[in-house]
Order: structure tokens, then C-alpha cells, then sequence
């Protein structure tokens, strides 16, 4: 199986190339020349055993420890550019980047050295799998997500480190294959990656622009400084181009993006050219793509989120496991009761659920409101209202009377059930909620009430059990 580490085949894609766009160059004043190879040649402890790729500033070879066999990934900086101070200093960068940041999902580099003829070379973890830019396209959008949350969880690291990446394409995204394991996936080539830092400092400064066209945020494409949210641009964009097959803005259309100062088109959504992509994916790209950075997901954890969220199947209600489930289900009304009961509950050949009362607090702290619950259990309950609904993970505050006592209570609403839902369900509409850090005594009460439950028919004629 191929093995592709750090740099693709096309000998200008390390800083600036793309296999879609034109490439914006960095003037080196390096005489150019064709990159030497080292094959069967040993630098320190590494046999270089035969060439993986080439780039602009350097090659990638697989090696062999020469002493217990070991395979790994060396990085050889092309030696006519070995005379430059600042490319070499730059070619050291990505090694001691890599290593600060230290993640799971970033390719590993444990070696870095000079071998003697002025060759310089860093040695890393040899990573057996493909590129995202080698799979077929379009992707399956679950799979491509679950990739790319990966991706979310190594950026966020180098973020709170303060790096950059600048680069992210899929050529630089490399899934790793295992036989038993799931794929997973490696943020590789941190070339041009660069901690923020003061402006003087850094390279833009000098109108030097880094990364690949197609994939940088606009903001990068005009030279100015950038941060987080450059990376997380460029990630939507290789996922947009992933899951449609198609890149989001026309050739040329990032001039217009970075230097016009009226509207812009936006890209059309994902979902239009591609069937297979939900449109909650799409509406989570589209903003991930936004022109301003401040529009954009504010961290990579707020990013991968959203993917997650924006893929997640829709989860069906489903009784407690403690419940054997019922044919038919009587509920109380969908409207939450106000300071007064609700319509009675018609009677029916079946027993009717147990109902509680939920004095919910409201978001805004100034008032509450009563609402009809059902499902009891010990994690959590499920509230009988009407839409609209509060959003799915928004905590709630709110008391229950069990056994005579109110008590105090957290939850988390994890559940919709429309109305639509409901009616075919023979369920009231409603909100499923957990509960956050039960205590001992709602516990306890959940228990004692429980035992009251009656969950079999009652036989015709009489009159339901009362509710304790």
C-alpha cells in the first residue's frame, strides 16, 4: 500500500502548489536545480530505502534503522537549498512545530539531524494508508465527518499552542489504515505553519504569501495576518471538495474574495451538487466558508460539532429499558399547563401513564412554567410541550414533586418528538431530557415512585389506579 508523507508527487506542491489552481511561487534567490536522489544512501541510523514524493523543499524517502529494522518516513531537504539560512531554518521549523503541538492526529517526529556533504534531514513515523486526496469522490459524508472531526481535534491543539497550520489541503489529511482498526487520520506537513506571532516578525509581512490558493482563506490569499480560523476555512473547503467533487469557488473568484469590497457570491451548497450531503451539512460549510473570519465557527471544537451534529442520524424516542413497552400509549396534552390543570385524559382500555408535574425555570430567570412529564426514569424523563421546542443539549433548570417532595434538578434535552412524530407514535409531542449529576436523594425517590407503575391493561370496567 502507498505511503505518501508531507509531499505529493508534483515536485511544486509543498508551499504553494495545487493540482487545481496556479501556484504562487517564493523567490528563494536559491539557483534552481533537480532534487538529488539519496536512495540507497544512509544519513545517521536510516538506510534511505527508495523515494516516497518530492516537493519544493524537499523529498520524502522511506527508510530503515539500521540497527533493529524499524520503518520510517525521512524528510530530506533538497541540498541546493541547504546554502539558504532562512529555508533551512524553516525546513527545522516544522519538526520542533510538530513536536510542541505533540498529538495523536498529527504524524509523529522524533529525529532531526545534519549528515555530513550539508544534508539536512528530519526522520518521522512511517504511516501506511492514502491521502483524502486519493479517495474516490464524492465521499460518503458520515465517513468524510468522522474524518475530519479528527482533523478538528489535532487543530485545536496546535491552536491553543498558537500554530497555524496554513496549508490544510487533502494532500496533507492522510488516512491511516490498520487491519482491525478504523481508519483514522494524520494532519501532515507543517512547512509553512507558523506560530503567531507580532507582524514583524512574521513572513507576510513582506507580502510573501504561503499555502495553496485554492484551499486559503481569504484573508491569507491578501497577505494578511491570520489565525484559527484560516485553518478552519481551508478544512471546509477540502471537505466541500471531498463530499461534492467539486472545489466551492471558481478559478480566479479568490482575487475577487480577498480584494473586492462589495458583496461576493457565496458558493452554491453542497447539497445541490451532491444528493448524498444533507443540508445541515451544507448550511454548517457554508458558514465555515464565510467571507469575514469573524462570521466563520470561532474555534475547530465549535467546527467539528457542528459537523457531528449536522450528520448525526435522528434518534427516536424510546421507552426506558426498565419498562416493557407498551401497544398504545394515552398521553396528557402537548400544551404546556399554566398555573392551571390540564384537559382531563379520556379513559381507555389502557391504563393511562403516570404523570408528574415539572416547574421549568426559564432561560431568562424572571419567571416558570409548569409542565406535564411522563417516562420517568432514573436518567432522565420526557416533558410534554408544544413547538417550539428549546434546541437540542440546552441545559434546563427545573423542580418535580416525587412522593410529596419537591426536589431540584438538571437535565440536558437530547430529544425532539414533533408533532408529526407524535401522531404517529400515539404520543404527546415533547422534549426527551437527561438528567445532569442525578443526586443521591432524586434517585432515591425515582425508585420509590416507580414500584406504582402499572404498565398492564386494566380490565374493562374499572377505574385506573390513582397516582400516589
Amino acid at each position: 500500500m502507498h505511503c505518501e508523507l508531507c509531499l505529493s508527487e508534483h515536485p511544486e506542491d509543498v508551499l504553494c502548489g495545487d493540482p487545481h489552481w496556479t501556484q504562487v511561487s517564493l523567490s528563494t534567490g536559491a539557483p534552481e536545480s533537480q532534487p538529488v536522489d539519496l536512495t540507497g544512501q544512509t544519513l545517521g541510523h536510516y538506510r534511505l530505502v527508495r523515494r516516497l514524493g518530492a516537493g519544493g523543499m524537499g523529498t520524502v524517502y522511506l527508510g530503515e534503522q539500521t540497527l533493529i529494522g524499524a520503518r520510517v518516513a525521512v524528510k530530506v531537504l533538497h541540498p541546493h537549498l541547504g546554502h539558504d539560512e532562512s529555508l533551512r531554518a524553516r525546513f527545522y521549523a516544522e519538526a520542533r512545530t510538530v513536536n510542541v503541538v505533540g498529538h495523536p492526529h498529527i504524524v509523529h517526529i522524533f529525529d532531526i539531524s545534519e549528515a555530513p556533504g550539508g544534508i539536512h534531514y528530519f526522520v518521522m513515523e512511517y504511516l501506511e494508508g492514502v491521502p483524502l486526496s486519493r479517495l474516490p469522490r464524492p465521499m460518503d459524508p458520515a465517513q468524510l465527518v468522522l474524518l475530519l472531526a479528527q482533523a478538528c481535534d489535532a487543530l485545536d491543539a496546535a491552536h491553543r499552542c498558537g500554530v497555524v497550520h496554513r496549508d490544510l489541503k487533502p494532500d496533507n489529511l492522510f488516512v491511516v489504515r490498520r487491519a482491525g482498526e478504523a481508519p483514522s487520520l494524520r494532519v501532515l506537513d507543517f512547512g509553512v505553519a507558523k506560530a503567531r506571532r507580532p507582524r514583524s516578525e512574521d513572513d507576510t509581512a513582506a507580502g510573501i504569501v504561503l499555502g495553496t490558493p485554492a484551499y486559503m482563506a481569504p484573508e491569507q490569499w491578501a497577505g494578511q495576518p491570520v489565525d484559527g480560523r484560516a485553518d478552519i476555512y481551508a478544512l471546509a473547503v477540502t471537505a466541500y471538495y471531498l463530499a461534492t467533487g467539486q472545489l466551492p469557488f471558481e478559478r480566479g473568484q479568490m482575487a475577487e474574495l480577498a480584494l473586492s469590497s462589495g458583496p461576493v457570491p457565496g458558493p452554491m451548497p453542497a447539497h445541490m451538487l451532491a444528493p448524498s450531503v444533507p443540508p445541515a451539512l451544507s448550511d454548517v460549510l457554508l458558514r465555515a466558508l464565510a467571507r469575514r473570519c469573524e462570521d466563520r465557527y470561532p474555534g475547530a471544537l465549535d467546527f467539528k460539532a457542528a459537523l457531528l451534529a449536522a450528520t448525526a442520524p435522528p434518534v427516536e424516542p424510546r421507552l426506558p429499558a426498565e419498562e416493557p413497552p407498551r401497544s398504545h400509549t394515552p398521553v396528557p396534552s402537548s400544551q404546556v399547563v399554566l398555573d392551571e390543570e390540564g384537559p382531563a385524559v379520556e379513559p381507555s382500555s389502557v391504563t393511562p401513564p403516570l404523570t408528574w408535574v415539572a416547574v421549568v425555570r426559564r432561560r431568562s430567570g424572571a419567571d416558570t412554567v409548569e409542565v406535564r412529564c411522563t417516562e420517568l426514569s432514573k436518567g432522565g424523563l420526557f416533558m410534554c410541550c408544544a413547538e417550539p421546542f428549546p434546541r437540542l443539549f440546552t441545559r434546563l433548570e427545573f423542580s418535580l414533586l416525587l412522593a410529596g417532595e419537591e426536589i431540584a434538578c438538571a437535565g440536558e434535552v437530547v430529544r425532539h418528538v414533533d408533532s408529526a412524530q407524535a401522531r404517529a407514535w400515539s404520543m404527546s409531542p415533547g422534549v426527551g431530557v437527561q438528567f445532569i449529576n442525578p443526586t443521591a436523594r432524586l434517585r432515591e425517590l425515582i425508585h420509590r415512585v416507580q414500584p406504582s407503575r402499572v404498565a398492564t391493561p386494566a380490565p374493562p370496567g374499572t377505574t385506573p389506579a390513582a397516582h400516589p
